[in-house]
């Protein structure tokens, strides 16, 4: 069954996509990425429904036979295969590992109509020919370039030489045809639709040739710009286009005229596009095909979020979401390793990677203030009510209290906790003890809780909306305090043991309500978040595989996790699929459950 993540997915790649491929008689779209994953979408789709991975990282080395029945694909270990474009399984393949395959890394590959041959070009100057139907293969040296090509009947072979030269060669004569020399040294040559023609291309421009004869018939230099990554032809073969850095420029055939360009909005583009019946598509480092707007935000790094709130951070630009809608969209001071937002949703506070930490207003993105030099590398930042915290790099904790503008520090915590409401500032004291702050005070709110046992305190968190402290001892026991009793006569709070846990746990939530709550033991890249019964002091259920930086929504115990393609998705308690909220390319958006669409922006399915 298909994920849920899956749907309303404008594309299903996590890393650069680095090659692609159309046939126009099947309208057979392939793409590949830099993790040698690839995707296959035939006509009628509405995404990829074939997503397979053959081997390792893909550079430019992919194929799609007229028809769209088999695709080919090539990697940087060596490895050359035919698929089948239904279901993956290979008709023919060849491995190589090791240094051996390292320096035959592939960049181009062609299938003949038949799919009885199969040619490569690959980093070692080498142009390989398979006779998939005998199992033979031929190889000639002299090549260079990054594209290789079968005219329509499949008895010569376009490639470029290692001067920069075009080179078209008979196959039954296994003699190279005459072609004009081009002024500048080539690194792509096609052949135009119509198969008469043939478009080279370099750093210094595009040049048409006629195939019969080998005759210049029209170049266009380039002057200046970020120099020809990729050449296409329309489907109908009227047109061709440059890719460069930063735009598509498109020209006429067979006059070579200029006669349109435009920005394709993909973000560090790889070079790997495509001229499909909906346009020009070019791949960028985010994993999309791009067709021109503002593009994408590239992957969601971090989640966080209670009650109807939820922010998606691409690296430096938070999303803010209210409920099924987006809200605010801005851009951050730079990359961020943590944040949190207010139960009110109305503050933001960051902690960049480098840099003190930011607060701002949302969801317009308005920054309020920074907290100084001082809380650069700062440990944990929480924020509650109209109170945001620090827990320093080194130790101690400092505050700001907004609506009293003032602000507030203590030198010694080793940890802390911030009530939803920003009543409660809880600090863990060098001695492993817990004591409750008045954030607009800065003095003891509550006499300070009696210790459950002589094992320091690690980890603190309070109960959400409820006047009660969660709270695990360096000997990995989890406790609960019921302050209500100490804020009525000023006693000190008495606890109880709930669980003994025997594994790491690095963050506690406590679920409103205070009969749950949950554990996130780190493994590596990877999390599991562990859900105990208070009451009853034992593990419900836990579920696993989560990545890393997973975090519980504390109002109705939600799972919030980043997930592919600019989304975040939301599990239940036991691991289900239930929301997922997704920041499109060109600055659109789409939330949907199992049910459907919960909403969208204006435009969003013009880029799904």
């Amino acid at each position: 069954m298909q994920s849920l993540v899956e749907r309303f997915c404008p594309n299903v790649h996590d890393a650069p996509v680095t090659a692609a491929a159309f046939d126009p008689t099947s309208g057979t779209i392939v793409t590949a990425d830099a993790a040698g994953v690839v995707a296959v979408q035939r006509a009628g789709e509405a995404s990829p429904r074939l997503v397979f991975q053959p081997g390792v990282a893909i550079n430019g080395a992919l194929a799609v036979i007229r028809g769209g029945a088999l695709i080919a694909v090539g990697d940087e270990s060596g490895t050359v295969g035919v698929y089948s474009s239904l279901d993956g399984t290979p008709t023919f393949r060849e491995e190589r590992d090791g240094a051996r395959g390292r320096v035959r890394a592939m960049r181009g590959l062609a299938l003949n109509p038949e799919g009885s041959q199969l040619a490569a070009i690959a980093a070692d100057g080498l142009l390989r020919v398979w006779d998939i139907t005998r199992d033979e293969r031929n190889a000639w040296r002299g090549f260079g370039g990054d594209t290789v090509s079968f005219d329509g009947r499949g008895d010569r072979i376009l490639t470029i030489d290692d001067t920069g030269q075009p080179r078209l060669m008979d196959l039954n004569t296994r003699e190279a045809l005459y072609m004009d020399k081009l002024q500048t040294p080539a690194t792509k040559a096609l052949f135009t639709a119509c198969g008469t023609m043939v478009l080279a291309g370099g750093s210094g421009g595009i040049t048409l040739l006629r195939v019969a004869d080998g005759a210049m018939l029209a170049s266009f230099a380039t002057q200046g710009g970020s120099g020809i990554q990729n050449l296409l032809t329309s489907p109908d073969g009227t047109r061709a286009a440059a890719i460069t850095q930063r735009s598509c420029h498109i020209f006429s055939l067979p006059a070579l005229e200029s006669i349109d360009s435009f920005k394709h909005g993909a973000p560090n583009p790889t070079g790997a596009g495509m001229w499909h019946t909906g346009g020009i598509r070019v791949a960028g480092s985010d994993g999309l095909m791009h067709g021109g707007g503002s593009g994408s935000l590239g992957p969601v790094d971090h989640v966080c979020g209670i009650g109807s709130h939820r922010v998606l951070v691409h690296a430096d630009v938070a999303s803010i979401w209210t409920g099924e809608e987006r809200t605010g969209l801005f851009k951050l001071s730079g990359d961020v390793s943590d944040l949190s937002i207010s139960r009110g949703g109305n503050l933001l506070i960051t902690r960049p990677k480098d840099g003190p930490i930011q607060v701002y207003q949302t969801p317009s993105g308005q920054p309020l203030f920074d907290g100084g030099q001082e809380t650069r590398g700062a440990k944990k930042v929480c924020v509650g009510g109209e109170v945001v915290a620090v827990h320093l790099r080194e130790a101690g904790v400092r505050w700001w209290h907004l609506k009293h503008n003032r602000g507030f520090s203590l030198p010694w915590p080793v940890f802390m906790a911030l009530s939803g409401s920003g009543t409660w500032l809880g600090v863990i004291t060098p001695g492993g003890s817990v004591r409750i702050i008045d954030p607009a005070t800065g003095k003891d709110a509550l006499a300070e809780p009696q210790p459950l046992s002589e094992s320091p305190l690690k980890i603190i968190d309070f109960v959400n909306r409820c006047p009660e402290l969660l709270v695990m001892d360096s000997e990995g026991v989890l406790g609960h305090y019921d302050l209500t009793n100490s804020v009525q006569t000023g006693s000190p709070a008495v606890g109880r043991d709930i669980l003994s846990i025997n594994v790491p746990v690095d963050r506690i939530w406590g679920i409103t309500g205070g009969k749950i709550a949950a554990l996130r033991l780190p493994d590596g890249q990877t999390s599991s978040i562990l859900w105990v019964d208070i009451e009853r002091g034992e593990v419900i259920a836990e579920v696993r595989d989560l990545p890393a930086r997973a975090e519980v929504d504390g109002e109705n115990s939600r799972i919030l996790i980043p997930s592919r393609s600019g989304a975040m998705l939301e599990l239940s308690r036991d691991g289900k699929e239930l929301r997922v909220l997704r920041d499109l390319p060109d600055q659109e958006w789409i939330s949907f459950g199992a049910n459907g669409i919960a909403a969208a922006s204006d435009n969003a399915t013009s880029v799904i």
